[in-house]
């Protein structure tokens, strides 16, 4: 069966002439290590929360998933019951107890710790860190229900009043419980980058975000959008939806988890392709 020209240009697409903007951003030098933040194995149940002032992060965006650097006792059980919270806040020093209050669930599920280095945990909701005037909270809480006497060890690095965590063999974590301050802060890796923006001869600007995507895409131009196509790799067209706006929104949720390629078809006749990752 042979592939329309159309297709091959969608896929010299992917191969690079419009680009996903992507960019990691690691805190965190200190090359100690210790278990109980951010998520513990030693106990059955734990959280933990922690600071990251926004001189740290230097940049705004959709942070896409986070990670920790396992340094040594990688273990092979996943950790299940595991949540992520961030937001955005003015504090700068951590309290205790803490709440959820301006908290966003971002990640909910297992998480993998049987390789050492650094994890990348896709959230199942991006969080858009859209104001370079807060700092970044990030608070884990997990009831995994069992424990291993050799529990992985995260880098962290000393920073005093930014960091506190809480460990239980019986009782869960909530918003009443003491956490205990500390001043080792686990370095962390954000991963930003699901709104892009690019120039078509130099007047027509495309964003479009998530990406990697959940469920619903968002896109949005300067001049109106007519429909937006979707292909898988076979070059075949799973889905489309016609607009006449220059805002959009298209819902994926129908579609498996892999590497599509979407078409912006505009007023003027003309059209872009982009990549697009659906989770």
């Amino acid at each position: 069966m042979k592939i329309s020209t159309f297709f091959y240009i969608l896929i010299i697409s992917i191969l690079g002439i419009i680009p996903i903007n992507a960019q990691q951003v690691t805190i965190g030098t200190g090359t100690s290590t210790w278990y109980y933040s951010p998520i513990t194995r030693l106990f059955e149940n734990g959280a933990s929360e922690t600071i990251y002032d926004s001189s740290e992060i230097g940049t705004t965006g959709t942070i896409n998933s986070v990670g920790w650097n396992i340094v040594s006792n990688a273990y092979a059980v996943t950790t299940g019951n595991v949540s992520i919270y961030m937001k955005m806040a003015t504090q700068s020093t951590i309290s205790t107890p803490t709440s959820l209050t301006g908290y966003t669930l971002v990640y909910s599920g297992n998480v993998n710790n049987d390789v050492l280095g650094w994890q990348n945990i896709t959230l199942t909701t991006p969080f858009q860190y859209n104001d370079s005037t807060k700092n970044l909270l990030v608070l884990v809480v997990h009831a995994s229900g069992n424990y291993t006497l050799s529990p992985p060890n995260y880098s962290y690095s000393n920073v005093p009043n930014k960091s506190s965590y809480y460990s239980s063999i019986s009782n869960a974590w909530n918003d009443t419980r003491t956490m205990t301050s500390t001043p080792n802060r686990t370095n962390i890796r954000l991963t930003f980058g699901s709104l892009s923006t690019v120039e078509i001869d130099g007047k027509t600007s495309l964003k479009y975000y998530p990406n990697p995507v959940k469920n619903i895409f968002n896109v949005s131009a300067n001049q109106n959008i007519l429909s937006l196509d979707f292909y898988n790799l076979a070059g075949q067209n799973i889905l489309s939806k016609k607009f006449d706006s220059k805002e959009v929104s298209i819902d994926l949720s129908s579609l498996t988890a892999g590497n599509y390629i979407a078409r912006v078809n505009y007023k003027d006749g003309s059209s872009k392709t982009i990549k697009v990752i659906k989770q």
